[in-house]
């Protein structure tokens, strides 16, 4: 008989930290309360771009920038999360849980210091991508060094595939759900 050491097997789910989880149940509830256009999900409320400013060229090196653009974006990933649970907070909305962003949407990377601003993706995703192929910010929930995570509403997910497709530098893809664990 062969004994396979199979009852030593330890299986551990990673799941998202609870700040992870929290700012993704207020990133769908907040989602869901919209129409469901795109233009609803470039909120005033949440508007990061004041703090999305980047320092000129000629005053920096490119190290220097890109550190600025990576502390630009956690501080707006940091506004948008304070603000969205703020309003949240007043309309006493039930949040949804993990299993509901789940089937509910799906979960998108997109990498700001990768764009290349050709207005590809912006055009064939009826504007859900920017020039800078970013999403709308409404649905960004968690920043890491490289990259943005958003989550995409189901009616909405068509045109972000058709922005994904125009992409020539892969800036913005879909992600495992699996990804969320190992970034916060």
């Amino acid at each position: 008989m062969i004994k396979l050491g199979l009852d030593k097997i330890i299986v551990t789910r990673l799941d998202p930290s609870p700040n992870v989880l929290q700012a993704l149940s207020e990133t769908v509830a907040w989602c869901s309360t919209r129409t469901g256009r795109i233009d609803q999900l470039r909120s005033r409320e949440l508007d990061p771009l004041a703090i999305l400013k980047d320092p000129r060229h000629e005053d920096c090196s490119a190290d220097v920038r890109v550190k600025a653009r990576q502390e630009s974006y956690r501080r707006a990933m940091t506004s948008i999360n304070e603000l969205r649970s703020t309003f949240l907070h007043h309309t006493q909305l039930e949040l949804p849980d993990f299993t509901v962003a789940q089937t509910k949407g799906k979960l998108l990377r997109y990498e700001p210091l990768e764009t290349v601003e050709d207005g590809s993706s912006e055009f064939l995703s009826h504007g859900f991508f920017n020039i800078e192929d970013a999403p709308p910010w409404d649905t960004w929930f968690l920043s890491t060094e490289s990259a943005i995570f958003s989550w995409v509403p189901e009616p909405l997910i068509r045109d972000a595939q058709a922005g994904i497709d125009a992409n020539i530098v892969n800036c913005i893809h879909w992600c495992d759900w699996s990804e969320l664990s190992k970034s916060g």
